[in-house]
C-alpha cells in the first residue's frame, strides 16, 4: 500500500479537449493511498482551455500565463506550487494513465535505488507500441540529421535522438525517457535547479537527463507499466513553429554540452546545409512540406541573425 505525495504538473498550450481527458483520467485512477496535487500551467491558450468545467481546488490548480514563456519554463512555474511534494510527475495533456498507472510506477521507482528518472510503456489510440525513449543527442549524429543520412539510411547512420532499435518491449535504462511522463523524486529535480529556460520547448528533457545523467541519476524505462499517448497536440497544427523551435534547440543544445567550435559547426550546417537536404527529402516524400519547412529555415535566419 502506498501513501506517498506526488505533484503533477501538465503544461497545456491549446489543447483543451485532450487536456480535459488527461485530467479526467488521472483522478478516475487508482489515487486512494496518493497525496495527489495537479497543477496545469496553461501557456496563454486561446481554444478556450481556461473556459474548461473542471474542478480546481487544492488538489487541481490553474496558473494561467499572459504570454508563452515555453515548455521547460512552464514545468519550472508548476513546480514551484509543488514544495511539499516527494515525488514529481511531468505529463502531456495528450496522455491518458491507467488505472494503476501511479502506484504501479511509485511502487517501482521507491524499490528500485539506482533509478532516478521513470518513464512507462506509451501506446497510441489503437495499442501501437510508441517511440518514447532517446538517445543523448551528440554532435556525429546531429550531423547525419542535417546532411538527411540518418532518415535515408538511418541503420548506419544512426539519428541523433530516435532510438529506431530499440522496439520498447523490453524494460531496461536509457539516456533519456519522453517528457510526456516523467517521474521523479522532487530532491532529484531540485538538485539539477529544474529544467534550463533557455530551451523553449524541445531539448529540454534531453538536457535534463544529461545533466542528471552526469551526477548519477539514471533514466529507466519500464514496459510493464503504460500509458496512452495520442500525439494529438498541438505542435503538428504550427509544424513551421515547431521545426524552428526544434532546430533552435538543437543548436543551443550543441553549444551548451559541447562547446562554441561545435556549437557554430552545428549552427552553420544547419543554416547552410539542411534546408537544401530537407527540401530534397520532402520533393521525394511530401513536396507540399517545404512550404512549411521554408517558413521554419526564415523564422530561423531571423532569430540568428536579429
Amino acid at each position: 500500500m502506498i501513501n506517498e505525495t506526488l505533484g503533477i504538473v501538465i503544461v497545456n498550450y491549446n489543447s483543451a479537449e485532450l487536456l480535459e481527458q488527461c485530467v479526467s483520467a488521472i483522478f478516475n485512477s487508482n489515487i486512494q493511498n496518493l497525496l495527489l496535487k495537479v497543477v496545469i500551467v496553461d501557456n496563454n491558450s486561446n481554444d478556450g482551455s481556461f473556459e474548461l468545467d473542471m474542478p480546481y481546488n487544492q488538489q487541481l490548480i490553474l496558473i494561467k500565463n499572459t504570454d508563452n514563456k515555453g515548455f521547460g519554463y512552464a514545468c519550472n512555474q508548476g513546480v514551484e506550487v509543488l514544495k511539499s511534494m516527494k515525488y514529481l510527475l511531468f505529463l502531456n495533456p495528450d496522455t491518458q494513465v491507467g488505472l494503476n498507472t501511479f502506484t504501479e510506477s511509485i511502487t517501482f521507482l521507491k524499490s528500485s535505488s539506482d533509478v532516478s528518472i521513470l518513464g512507462t510503456m506509451h501506446k497510441n489510440e489503437i495499442g501501437e507500441i510508441q517511440t518514447s525513449c532517446s538517445y543523448t543527442p551528440k554532435p556525429i549524429p546531429m550531423i547525419w540529421d542535417i546532411l538527411g543520412l540518418s532518415k535515408v539510411l538511418p541503420n548506419v547512420f544512426r539519428p541523433a535522438t530516435l532510438m529506431i532499435n530499440f522496439n520498447h518491449k523490453e524494460s531496461r535504462f536509457v539516456d533519456q525517457v519522453m517528457g510526456a511522463y516523467m517521474l521523479m523524486e522532487k530532491d532529484v529535480f531540485d538538485k539539477l535547479n529544474g529544467f534550463d529556460n533557455r530551451f523553449f520547448v524541445y531539448y529540454e528533457d534531453a538536457d535534463f537527463a544529461l545533466r542528471a545523467k552526469k551526477i548519477g541519476f539514471l533514466s529507466y524505462y519500464n514496459s510493464t507499466i503504460e500509458i496512452m499517448h495520442s500525439g494529438r497536440g498541438t505542435t503538428k497544427k504550427i509544424f513551421h513553429i515547431t521545426l524552428f523551435y526544434n532546430l533552435r534547440s538543437r543548436i543551443q543544445f550543441a553549444y551548451k554540452h559541447y562547446g562554441k567550435f561545435c556549437g557554430a559547426l552545428i549552427l552553420f550546417l544547419t543554416l547552410t546545409l539542411e534546408p537544401i537536404t530537407r527540401g530534397l527529402y520532402n520533393l521525394i516524400k511530401n513536396p507540399s512540406e517545404n512550404k512549411n519547412t521554408f517558413k521554419a529555415f526564415k523564422l530561423l535566419y531571423r532569430d540568428t541573425f536579429k
